[in-house]
Parts: C-alpha cells; sequence; structure tokens
C-alpha cells in the first residue's frame, strides 16, 4: 500500500531501526510489482473508508486497560492515519497523566494543555485556539490534558467537559488518550463524550481480561451501545508466553458481542525508538492501523 502514513523526517537516532527486516522490505518491491489486483483495490477501499466525510467531528478515545506504551503508540499511530488521509484538521489529546507518551511519540514538546484551555473563554474559532496547540504535522495537532510532561496537576472532569465540546468543534476527528491512570470520573467523562473507542491491550489472558473489564465499565457508565461503538486491538505477547490460553476462543466471544477485532504483531520500529517515523514502520502495521482508522471511524458515525 505504500507510505500509508507520511512522516515529518528527522527523530532520533534509534529510528533508523526498521519496524520490517532488510528481506521482507526488499522483497515488498517484488510485491508491488506483481501483487495480485485485489490486494490493492483492498488498499484503496480502506483508504477511501478513513476520507469518509462526516458533518460533525468525531471523538475517539483510545483505552489502554494496564498501563504502558502500547496504548500511547495506538493513539498516535491513528492520529498520524487520520492526518495522513483526512483533508479536515486532527488533534491528538493526551490526558492520562505520566510521561507525555503522546508528545514522546510525535517528537515534540507541548507547552500548554487542555487545562489553559479550560481556564479561558471557549473558543470562538480555530485561530483563537491554535496558539495553545503543538503543531506535530500539517493537520495534525497535539494538546496534553495537564501541562507539563511530567504530568503534574490534574484535570478534573468538569474542566474537561467543558473544554472538550469547545475544542472539539474545529477538528474533523479528536484522538483521546485515556488510561487506567485517569480518576474514576474522568475516565467515564472521556468515554461519555467519545463516539467510539479503540481498546488496546496485550494478546494474553491478562490483556483479553483487561478488555473484558474496560468494557464493563463502559456498559456499567450506562453506555450500553459501546461494544457497537468499540474496536479492540490485541499487541502480540511473547511466543509462548501462555499454551494454555485460549485465544481464538477468546477472540471470538468478543466478536460475538458486536466488538471489532484487529491484531497488530510486534514492530521492531516502535520497540526500539521513542519517536515514530512512518517510513521504518512494518508493512503489516501500516496495514493494520489503517484498518483501525477506518472500522472506528464507521462505528462512531
Amino acid at each position: 500500500m505504500g507510505q500509508v502514513l507520511e512522516s515529518r523526517g528527522g527523530g532520533d537516532a534509534p529510528a533508523a531501526v526498521h519496524g520490517d527486516p532488510l528481506p521482507r522490505r526488499a522483497g515488498r518491491w517484488l510485491v508491488r510489482a506483481f501483487g495480485p489486483v485485489d490486494d490493492v483495490r483492498s488498499a484503496v477501499e480502506t483508504g477511501a473508508a478513513v476520507q469518509r466525510p462526516i458533518v460533525t467531528g468525531r471523538r475517539i478515545a483510545v483505552h489502554g486497560p494496564r498501563d504502558g506504551v502500547d496504548g500511547g503508540a495506538m493513539a498516535a499511530l491513528l492520529s498520524l492515519a487520520f492526518a495522513h488521509y483526512r483533508q479536515d484538521r486532527v488533534l491528538a489529546l493526551d490526558v492520562d497523566p505520566g510521561t507525555a507518551p503522546l508528545a514522546r511519540r510525535f517528537g515534540v514538546r507541548a507547552r500548554r494543555s487542555l487545562a489553559d484551555v479550560a481556564d479561558g473563554n471557549p473558543p470562538d474559532s480555530f485561530d483563537a485556539v491554535e496558539p495553545l496547540l503543538c503543531a506535530v504535522r500539517e493537520r495534525l495537532w497535539l494538546l496534553p490534558g495537564t501541562p507539563g510532561d511530567d504530568g503534574n496537576g490534574l484535570l478534573d472532569a468538569r474542566a474537561y467537559r467543558g473544554a472538550l465540546l469547545p475544542l472539539s468543534r474545529f477538528f474533523g476527528v479528536t484522538v483521546v488518550r485515556s488510561g487506567s491512570g485517569l480518576p474514576a470520573k474522568l475516565r467515564d467523562s472521556v468515554a461519555a463524550g467519545a463516539h467510539a473507542h479503540v481498546v488496546v491491550a496485550e494478546e494474553t489472558r491478562d490483556g483479553v481480561v483487561g478488555v473484558g473489564r474496560t468494557l464493563d465499565r463502559l456498559i456499567a457508565a450506562g453506555d450500553d451501545s459501546s461494544p457497537s461503538r468499540t474496536v479492540v486491538v490485541l499487541v502480540a505477547g511473547e511466543a509462548g508466553s501462555d499454551p494454555t490460553f485460549d485465544l481464538a476462543g477468546a477472540l471470538d466471544l468478543l466478536r460475538g458481542d458486536g466488538i471489532g477485532v484487529f491484531r497488530l504483531g510486534r514492530d521492531r520500529h516502535l520497540s526500539a525508538t521513542s519517536v515514530i517515523d512512518p517510513r521504518r514502520l512494518a508493512r503489516a502495521t501500516h496495514t493494520t492501523v489503517t484498518r483501525v482508522a477506518a472500522e472506528v471511524l464507521r462505528r462512531s458515525l
């Protein structure tokens, strides 16, 4: 499918690691030249699905049942995919306190936060709010929930609700990184304000149990429609870590509830570096992330 996500270039030194090993990258050129027409058609259709027009901005919450980099990486990858394909603005909003994983994944440093938006008057135009945002690349901006890269300070649920709606109306898609580190009221506010959800976990027994708990929490908060608006992304765990775990059965149970399920293999580039360079991601990562973006956007409507 080629470079489904563009890059601004640069990055830290470890970014030289490619997601695919050299033999696989070399073989990719043969696939491009002689690959089946159906593969090309499928890629075009997926890209068109991510580009689908929307009347009002969509808010997509990315949940990580357990602390870790996967939730932040997926939120960053989805934000890059939407910004690449779409012609409207995309906002990556990181409300989970901690070490600012979205800023690290984008290789930028944000100086203002959603708390600053909440403290001021509601913005009446994008020009009014743009000085508070951190530009990541064309059509993509970043805003943390709290000031500082260390996550000090708390954003309460009321401030989040008061700032999110006035802000998100200036963007076609807002990707909100949530997580287990949020206070319960703020976590529930993030879920309630989302049009669709992405739940990221390791492809292990504990990971799937964590997914179940997250889904139970969404339903308990009064969102009975959440399964139909949810996509689960299971990231490959260590090979042979739990040979007794019935992964196929767990996937069938999730799909039986109407949940979209995707599996994402390990990517050497994501593991070896903090700043994402989309040119160096594994081809399978590009393909899966684009499909996740298309599916969660569809479910958000």
